[in-house]
């Protein structure tokens, strides 16, 4: 009987085909950003929510949660979209196309930008829009305990979370649409720029 051990065969695993820039200068620049714009937004949207009514408040929260889970949506189209099927359209000089190949190979800067930025920022300022919310409920209302806290938090993670994975979805299903949508945006932006210097 022979023992001898055969060797295992080794298999790798092809590198992607796309092309993806990827910069550690980025990363100082989004630490830097992050801050800045956390600071500024929780300011600002904690100002205005003091001045408004609960209403409106509401309306603010809300329209914070669909934010969130908007970026969450093209973050995640842009970290699976394809570049190939958008090279026959560069070739055939159809708008946005350009735009949509020098998106995708952004794309850990682009994903980042929308998923962890402006995701993490969203979920800063509807913290403090809930916790606001809560005080001037409280306040108005008469009501007291930690049961309105608990119920809001509850209603705004259960929204923003579930609009996230129903989003994911549709970003994964629908992704090079999603990119090359956003890459005739970008055409026709840079047109109006080139219009207007004209």
């Amino acid at each position: 009987m022979d023992r001898s051990v055969k060797p295992k065969k080794s298999f790798r695993v092809s590198k992607p085909a796309q092309q993806v820039n990827v910069s550690n200068t980025w990363t100082i620049i989004v630490i830097c950003l992050s801050f800045a714009l956390s600071v500024a937004f929780s300011a600002i949207t904690s100002t205005a929510l003091e001045a408004l009514n609960i209403f409106w408040a509401f309306v603010v929260l809300l329209t914070i949660i669909f934010i969130n889970i908007l970026f969450d949506i093209v973050g995640t189209a842009v970290a699976t979209a394809e570049e190939m099927p958008f090279h026959s359209l560069a070739s055939r000089k159809v708008p946005g196309a350009k735009e949509s190949i020098v998106i995708i190979r952004h794309a850990p800067q682009v994903s980042n930008m929308c998923n962890d930025v402006i995701g993490d920022i969203a979920g800063i300022i509807s913290g403090a829009a809930t916790a606001l919310i809560v005080a001037s409920l409280t306040a108005s209302l008469g009501l007291q305990g930690m049961l309105p806290s608990l119920l809001l938090t509850g209603a705004v993670s259960s929204m923003t979370i579930g609009g996230k994975a129903f989003g994911k979805g549709i970003s994964m299903r629908k992704c090079n649409d999603i990119i090359f949508f956003l890459g005739k945006l970008f055409y026709y932006i840079k047109n109006i720029k080139n219009i207007r210097r004209n």
